[in-house]
């Protein structure tokens, strides 16, 4: 376990194990990846910005690169990375629920409405969305769409052994 844990390390942070030259945007962005596992927010963020310098089609790395800059707090760089994986055609409902996040967490609640609602259209079971969505109506004061938004996402946990997030999705239905 030991020696499985320092190779782990050792691949996300030396290039010549994860990359086959400098210029290899591919070993960035996975290098990234093995730095954001490890918890090197840093390292991945520096991957991630090398990774769309030599590639700036590369809409993972936009992704990953706005994961990790809403984490550290920088939610207008985040809400770029989205937009631009979202105009590179990378058109999951991820991508549209992370954005929706983003723009709720800077106060945007239509934009971040009109996101869940792509999610759930990309993925009808995306259960977070509907949960997020939930709030965002009853914020907005659509009690009754909450309160479907809720209903829907309990159930969508329940089927999906999440425990935790269906007594959440109930307890919040409890408040509208």
């Amino acid at each position: 376990m030991h020696e499985e844990l320092e190779d782990q390390w050792a691949g996300a942070v030396d290039p010549t194990r994860s990359m086959k030259h400098p210029q290899d945007a591919h070993g960035y962005y996975n290098r990234g990846v093995s730095r954001a596992r490890i918890g090197d927010r840093q390292g991945a963020l520096a991957d991630y910005n090398c990774t769309i310098e030599l590639d700036p089609n590369h809409a993972k790395a936009y992704v990953n690169r706005g994961l990790l800059r809403d984490r550290l707090g920088d939610r207008d760089g985040a809400l770029a990375d989205y937009d631009k994986a979202i105009s590179l055609e990378d058109l999951s409902a991820t991508n549209y629920y992370n954005r929706g996040n983003v723009r709720y967490r800077l106060g945007d609640r239509h934009g971040g409405l009109a996101d869940y609602d792509l999610a759930i259209q990309l993925d009808p079971n995306h259960a977070k969305a509907h949960y997020n969505r939930g709030f965002v109506r009853a914020s907005l004061g659509d009690r009754k769409g909450a309160q479907k938004d809720l209903l829907r996402a309990a159930d969508l946990f329940r089927k999906q052994n999440k425990d935790w997030d269906y007594q959440s999705a109930l307890e919040k239905l409890q408040t509208i």
